[in-house]
C-alpha cells in the first residue's frame, strides 16, 4: 500500500480505533523491529522522533570519511591486538563489550556514503576491512563471542554481498574480479553459513557471462597459486596437518566456485568433468555426496541419476541417504525438494 493510500485510509477511523489499530500492530511487530526503528520513542514523542530521524539523515550526508578511516583503522587495530576482549590499559572494561555497537554503527554509516568518487572507494575498502575482521572472529577470538556477525545484527552473507556489490560496480576486469575471489575463498564463515553460501552470492552478483569467464580465469589461477604453495612441514607435526586441511579446503570451494560457475553459464556437462578432475577427497562416495547434493540444488534430474549410476558402477557404495532419494526418483520420476533421510 502506497503512503498516500495509507493516509485516505485512516480518515476512516475515529479516535479510538485508530488507539486500537496502532496497539494491535505494535504488537504484531517483532521485537528486533521495533528496537532497531526506535518504535518506541516515537510513541512516546512523534515530534522529537521525526528530528531526531531529519537529524541523522542530514548527518548522514556530511559524514568525513577521511576522519571516519583514521577511527576504523583504530578501532580494527585495537580488536585484532584483542584489547576487546582481554583486560589492558587501552580499552576500558566498561567500553569493551560496546564492540558491536561501534561496528554496526561503522556499517551504516559507510553504506550511505555513495560507492562513486573517491569517498565511495575509501567507503567499500573500510566495509571490506570490516568484514574480513568479522570473518576472522569466526575463528579467533578476538571479541567475547564465536558469533561475531549475529552479535552485531546482520548476516555474513548480507556483510559480504554489500561489499561484493560496491567492489564489483567500478566494472569488470581481472584486477577486480580475482581479490573478490580471494574473499570469498578466505572468508572463515561462522556457524550459520556454509562457504557453498558465500560462493553463491558471488557468483551471483557477476551479472554477464564475461564476468564469469573471467571469474572462473581468476579461480584456475588462484588454484594453481595455493598448489604450487603445498607445505613441506613435517607430515607428523600438527601444523603440517593443519596446513594441508586448510589447503584442501580452499582448493575444493574453487573447484565449487568453478563448477558454479559453468553451472550460470549453462555449462553443465564442463562443470561436472572439471568437479571430477579437481576436487580433492579421499573418500570417492564423500567427492559424489557433494556433486549429488549440488545437482539437487540445481534440479537436474538426468545429470543427477547418471552421476550416481556411473559412481555405482565404479564401485562406489553411497549412503543411506543418497540410496532413499535414488529410490525416491525412481520410483516419482521426479527430484526431491531435499535428500531423503528417512
Amino acid at each position: 500500500m502506497l503512503v498516500s493510500e495509507l493516509k485516505e485510509l485512516l480518515k476512516k477511523y475515529n479516535e479510538e480505533e485508530l488507539r486500537l489499530l496502532i496497539l494491535e500492530m505494535y504488537k504484531a511487530m517483532p521485537k528486533k523491529l521495533r528496537e532497531d526503528n526506535d518504535i518506541d520513542a516515537l510513541l512516546q514523542d512523534v515530534q522529537a522522533y521525526l528530528g531526531k530521524k531529519k537529524n541523522e539523515k542530514k548527518q548522514a550526508k556530511q559524514i568525513d570519511i577521511q576522519e571516519l578511516k583514521l577511527e576504523i583503522h583504530q578501532f580494527i587495530e585495537h580488536a585484532f591486538n584483542q584489547y576487546y576482549m582481554v583486560p589492558n590499559n587501552v580499552i576500558r572494561k566498561s567500553e569493551r563489550p560496546k564492540w558491536r555497537f561501534k561496528v554496526k554503527a561503522y556499517i551504516k554509516s559507510l553504506q550511505s556514503v555513495s560507492v562513486e568518487g573517491e569517498g565511495g572507494r575509501t567507503a567499500t575498502i573500510l566495509l571490506e576491512q570490516l568484514y574480513k575482521m568479522l570473518s576472522y572472529a569466526c575463528g579467533y577470538y578476538i571479541f567475547n563471542t564465536d558469533n561475531p556477525f549475529r552479535s552485531v545484527g546482520i548476516e555474513q552473507t548480507m556483510l559480504l554481498d554489500m561489499v561484493l556489490k560496491r567492489k564489483l560496480s567500478s566494472g569488470i576486469s581481472p584486477e577486480v574480479v580475482k581479490p573478490a575471489v580471494a574473499l570469498v575463498i578466505d572468508s572463515i564463515v561462522d556457524r550459520e553459513t556454509l562457504h557453498s553460501e558465500l560462493i553463491i552470492i558471488l557468483v551471483k552478483n557477476l551479472k554477464s557471462p564475461d564476468a564469469k569467464e573471467i571469474a572462473i580465469e581468476q579461480c584456475v589461477a588462484l588454484k594453481a597459486e595455493l598448489a604450487s604453495s603445498k607445505t613441506k612441514t613435517d607430515k607428523k607435526s600438527w601444523l603440517s596437518v593443519s596446513s594441508i586441511y586448510e589447503r584442501r579446503e580452499k582448493n575444493n570451494n574453487l573447484v565449487e566456485m568453478v563448477f558454479r560457475l559453468y553451472m550460470a553459464l549453462g555449462e553443465y556437462e564442463k562443470a561436472i568433468k572439471y568437479y571430477h578432475e579437481n576436487y580433492e577427497e579421499r573418500e570417492s562416495e564423500i567427492s559424489l555426496y557433494v556433486l549429488l547434493r549440488m545437482l539437487l540444488g540445481y534440479e537436474l534430474k538426468e545429470y543427477w541419476l547418471r552421476e550416481y549410476d556411473e559412481a555405482v558402477q565404479r564401485g562406489v557404495k553411497p549412503r543411506d541417504v543418497l540410496q532413499r532419494t535414488y529410490k525416491y526418483i525412481q520410483e516419482n520420476d521426479s527430484l526431491p525438494d531435499y535428500f531423503i533421510y528417512n
